[in-house]
């Protein structure tokens, strides 16, 4: 058995109280469960700590021994969290994070409140970005950071990825395809898309709608643009008007579903992704620190 954390509490609890019935009452736990982790703690150390009498509860000299040890290791981890809560505080200012287009799902969601909660002295200011700035403000400096959808056709930009999920297809409501449980390139080959207007942002113009429309495609059948579009709103009245199919992320499903456009499951593409994106050699700390508190929650996922 590991040693935990409440194991070494309880523990000092019941050497300062010489008590278990009061040393229950300091952790806030029953008398009964106070006794039990006691008896795990023993096991796992391998001797006796406490001698148990009807006065109470006193130190075994092993029990002496682990108490010193078991007091510094509380003491050095609440010193550890007074410093990481004095680091976090010690992270202020204003924090400029751009919202790329498609990027509206619960993971943007649960990023900003996580980074909004660790560094509460960070003022954040949200700015959103429509399809024809792929850099969401990076490039020409409105943002400081930024969630987005790749590519990102531009120098000077680092990616990291925060999300991967399947691509969806999108059709007017009454569309002959509209019932298919799953759909490839090949099934819509020959159909008009909607896509993203050309960049303006500084980044490669057609990038970013070159990878919304799959060009090149593998089959080599060649996309035909039926309407463009800088927000995803106009995007989807085009193809709820049925000037075109689109691609977009699946879980625009939950957050750009509408009356008039179905989205069915794509299959044999390859997923999208999001990102939280900085500028090259970006050293402030509040960059820094959103940029670690992103990437960390997906290596914890």
């Amino acid at each position: 058995m590991n040693i935990e954390l409440r194991h070494l509490r309880y523990f000092v609890a019941v050497a300062d109280e010489a008590s278990f019935t009061a040393a229950a009452q300091r952790v806030h736990v029953a008398q009964q469960v106070l006794s039990a982790q006691i008896r795990q703690l023993e096991d796992a150390v391998g001797t006796q700590l406490l001698n148990r009498t009807n006065k109470g509860a006193t130190l075994t000299p092993a029990g002496a021994a682990f108490l010193t040890v078991a007091q510094e290791t509380l003491a050095s981890l609440d010193r550890g969290v007074a410093a990481a809560r004095n680091a976090a505080r010690a992270v202020s200012g204003k924090l400029s994070v751009g919202i790329g287009s498609g990027c509206e799902n619960e993971t943007r969601t649960q990023l900003l409140t996580a980074f909004e909660r660790a560094y509460p002295d960070v003022e954040i200011h949200l700015r959103d970005f429509d399809m024809t700035q792929p850099s969401a403000g990076l490039l020409d400096h409105s943002s400081d950071v930024a969630l987005l959808r790749p590519p990102v056709a531009a120098p000077g930009i680092e990616l990291a990825v925060v999300r991967s999920e399947p691509r969806a297809f999108v059709l007017p409501a009454g569309h002959a395809l509209a019932a298919s449980e799953k759909l490839t390139l090949a099934d819509v080959a020959g159909l008009p898309f909607v896509t993203a207007d050309l960049a303006t942002d500084g980044c490669e113009p057609r990038a970013w709608q070159d990878a919304w429309l799959v060009r090149p495609r593998p089959g080599g059948d060649v996309p035909i643009i039926g309407a463009t579009a800088r927000t995803v709103d106009v995007w989807c009245e085009h193809v709820a008007a049925g000037h075109g199919i689109g691609l977009c992320p699946s879980s625009a499903a939950t957050f750009h579903g509408r009356p008039g456009v179905c989205f069915i499951p794509s299959a044999g593409l390859t997923p999208t992704t999001m990102c939280v994106a900085w500028r090259t050699g970006d050293t402030r700390p509040a960059v820094q620190c959103f940029v670690s508190l992103a990437t960390e929650s997906v290596a914890g996922s």
